[in-house]
């Protein structure tokens, strides 16, 4: 098992870390970037999450991160045939979800217009 969770977080080290904080480290205006950029994302969700917290739309993003969660650990502990069916369950549930949701959103997207 421990050399699957190494596996797992072999993905995310592909991703050259040292560069980017050298580039940093040498580029101050990027510094700033990045925390404008932090920052922004920061409020989107904070706000997200203060306008879905009461509505049918906070159960259906609980609901998806415990898929995330079941995907990403059926693959930890090498369920190939699981992993499969939700992943395939994932691809397919957006399409759903956009079908399911399609007054919400544009409820949402008309007060987005406002």
């Amino acid at each position: 098992m421990k050399n699957n969770l190494i596996t797992v977080f072999e993905d995310f080290g592909k991703i050259d870390i040292t560069n980017y904080i050298n580039e940093l480290s040498q580029n101050p205006l990027r510094v700033v970037s990045l925390i404008i950029d932090l920052g922004i994302v920061i409020f989107l969700i904070y706000k997200f999450i203060n306008y879905t917290r009461n509505t049918r739309v906070w159960q259906l993003i609980k609901g998806i991160a415990l898929l995330i969660i079941a995907t990403a650990l059926t693959k930890i502990l090498r369920l190939d045939i699981l992993n499969y069916l939700l992943t395939s369950i994932m691809t397919y549930g957006v399409i759903v979800m956009l079908i399911i949701f399609q007054p919400e959103l544009r409820r949402g997207l008309e007060q987005l217009r406002n």
